[in-house]
């Protein structure tokens, strides 16, 4: 029986090594779906990976890189004026074309240019396209943090346009929690679910709002929420398939499908067609003959009076088929027939109002509420009797005040509390720690409650 060498066994072949990433070889989140990430999102998970901040993973490693000067200095106040125009790292012009590039050289990503909307540079303008401060969904932020999942920025957040979280069915938010202020997209120490001011979790879902919640609070009417509703969906199907398209979509592709909607809707009348969407025919010409292109919420509005996706409306080749809508000379807003004005009593409607004024109901009705209750518009009331509407009101108004000044003690004795227990154990009481032990952590934008803090952290001795 033959046996082996210890020579025979060695293979002096040279192992191939692929070449390594400069910076972590770190996979983007989302790529084809809704919930991309976006590239400044990505930036700030990147340098997480590497245990630094944002401004020095831009500053030492990424600028160098750069082919356009977008820092003229590394300084604070060079970074600032910099972070200041983060935005357009997600949008669709050489700013972003240039941080895709470098940051596909350092990472050996490949998809980067998916985090943005590079691809649709040609027929979205950049005006309006993205919110100037970063908006997130509490809930999604919690649902991540308790799951176990990677805490991360869909790029979807950042469109000026999408507002309500179509999975929670909740309004982004817009405002730190926390520290009651915006938070910039992208920031030195920008860490995602974080507030960049303060360092608060922006996971807390306090407001449990649906959407039918909004409606019966007036945040949003029943024609607001549809509409809320379909732009979340319309938009975020634009952003999945951006990987799936051959090829970038030509601008003419606005002009044609906007030709053949005005034939289909107004049988090629554009000043009707203008008219139906309430927009200048000038405008709608320019459009229609490719010498300008709309912002994508006039866009949106078009679709939606069709009935069609921004997709399909971008990239159909039978736009026709997918338009759902045709509408019949003349051309004009449908009218529902005129309905007989309800007949006012003002007998029944006075001695409702008086006993409103005397009631002792906790809390007083608005005057709002009241004109609903008695079916009559609360113009028409106030012309008969503008006296009693006052009254009503300024007893709502001074209800209001009391509240607010009652809530506005409790918490600064909470505040007191909480601060005496936080020092008591040897910790300094930031304003982050006490208020995510408050009941009513907004009320720490009042003066009187921010100055009963700073005094304990005044007499805090360590």
């Amino acid at each position: 029986m033959l046996h082996q060498s210890t020579n025979d066994l060695w293979d002096l072949e040279k192992p191939i090594i692929t070449e390594r990433s400069h910076l972590n070889h770190l996979k983007p989140i989302g790529v084809g779906t809704t919930m991309v990430e976006s590239l400044t999102g990505y930036i700030a998970r990147l340098a997480d990976s590497h245990n630094v901040f944002p401004g020095i993973l831009i500053s030492r490693e990424i600028a160098p890189f750069l082919k356009e000067i977008f820092l003229k200095d590394s300084s604070s106040r060079g970074l600032r004026a910099f972070f200041h125009r983060a935005t357009a790292l997600n949008g669709t012009g050489v700013m972003a074309l240039d941080f895709v590039n470098s940051l596909e050289n350092l990472t050996s990503q490949s998809n980067l240019c998916f985090l943005t909307l590079l691809y649709w540079a040609e027929i979205i303008p950049p005006r309006g396209l993205f919110n100037s401060h970063k908006t997130w969904c509490s809930a999604c932020y919690e649902h991540w943090y308790l799951s176990g999942e990677i805490v991360y920025e869909p790029l979807i957040w950042n469109l000026s346009n999408f507002k309500v979280c179509p999975y929670h069915h909740q309004r982004l938010q817009n405002i730190c929690p926390h520290c009651q202020d915006v938070i910039p997209l992208l920031t030195w120490r920008t860490r995602p679910g974080y507030c960049s001011n303060c360092g608060g979790w922006l996971g807390r879902n306090d407001s449990k709002t649906s959407t039918d919640e909004f409606s019966q609070q007036g945040f949003l009417s029943k024609e607001e929420l549809e509409w809320q509703t379909w732009v979340a969906e319309v938009l975020g199907e634009l952003i999945a398939a951006i990987p799936y398209l051959k090829t970038p979509i030509p601008k003419e592709n606005i002009a044609k499908s906007l030709s053949i909607a005005i034939d289909m809707v107004s049988e090629g009348n554009l000043a009707a067609f203008a008219s139906l969407l309430g927009l200048p025919k000038n405008t709608v010409w320019m459009w229609k003959n490719g010498k300008a292109v709309p912002q994508i919420d006039l866009m949106l509005r078009i679709c939606y009076f069709l009935r069609v996706t921004l997709l399909n409306f971008l990239t159909s080749e039978d736009i026709a088929s997918c338009i759902k809508i045709t509408i019949k000379p003349p051309y004009q807003r449908s009218r529902k027939p005129r309905i007989s004005p309800k007949s006012f009593d003002s007998e029944q409607v006075q001695n409702a109002l008086l006993a409103v004024v005397r009631s002792d109901e906790i809390p007083p009705p608005a005057m709002r509420e009241v004109a609903l209750q008695l079916g009559y518009d609360r113009r028409t009331i106030l012309q008969h009797f503008p006296n009693l509407c006052h009254a009503i009101s300024a007893k709502r108004l001074s209800y209001c005040k009391s509240l607010r000044l009652e809530n506005i003690e409790l918490s600064r004795k909470e505040v007191q509390q909480i601060a005496i227990r936080l020092c008591n154990e040897g910790i300094y009481p930031t304003e982050n720690l006490v208020s995510q032990s408050m009941t009513k952590p907004g009320y720490l934008r009042y003066k009187e409650v921010r100055a009963t803090l700073q005094q304990a952290q005044t007499n805090f001795s360590g």
